[in-house]
């Protein structure tokens, strides 16, 4: 599927999907497509936790629940190594980092057919954190930001409406229409 193609299609999906389970072969692609996204000082901070299946999806389900969750037949963990980040007042890039990967696997799950979510929320607050931390099987020196939700679809999905182009974009100064061609 062409890169624009993908990035016009892409969508939250936020109700259920269907039990097909993902080959692990996709869930490598997209993990790789996560890490191979631009990072901070090339820190390389961001871990993944591929969850293959229901089983290794469940433990996390107990922590937080939501459909994607709960329906996904698989997932993936993003967390950041906080070890790796030099001591305040230096600047660090886990949300950066973190969020570029996710996006991008993203976009690898749309390319290869599948829908996803950037689920963060069920997550908030250090209770839940470490709670789905510990289950993940990782140690505390990591900091879980969000686990997508990966699958097949089990309908067409709600999909929220966007703003066009020309009320975002602006050229050469806020506010400013398309110049005249020359």
């Amino acid at each position: 599927m062409d890169i624009f193609e993908v990035f016009k299609n892409r969508y939250s999906h936020k109700e259920g999907f269907l039990p097909d389970a993902v080959p692990l072969a996709d869930l490598e692609k997209i993990a790789e497509a996560g890490l191979s996204a631009p990072n901070g000082a090339n820190r390389q901070l961001v871990r993944l936790i591929i969850l293959p299946d229901r089983a290794s999806l469940a433990p996390v389900c107990a922590v937080s629940s939501h459909i994607g969750l709960e329906t996904a037949p698989a997932a993936i963990a993003v967390l950041t190594d906080t070890t790796i980040n030099p001591p305040p007042p230096t600047v660090t890039f886990e949300k950066e980092d973190y969020s570029a990967a996710v996006t991008q696997m993203l976009l690898a799950a749309g390319a290869l057919g599948y829908a996803s979510l950037w689920l963060d929320y069920p997550f908030w607050g250090l209770d839940k954190k470490k709670k789905a931390t510990a289950v993940l099987g990782a140690p505390d020196t990591l900091y879980l930001w969000a686990v997508l939700p990966i699958g097949k679809p089990d309908g067409p999905g709600s999909r929220r409406g966007r703003l066009p182009f020309s009320e975002r974009v602006s050229y050469g100064q806020f506010g400013e229409g398309k110049p005249h061609q020359l």
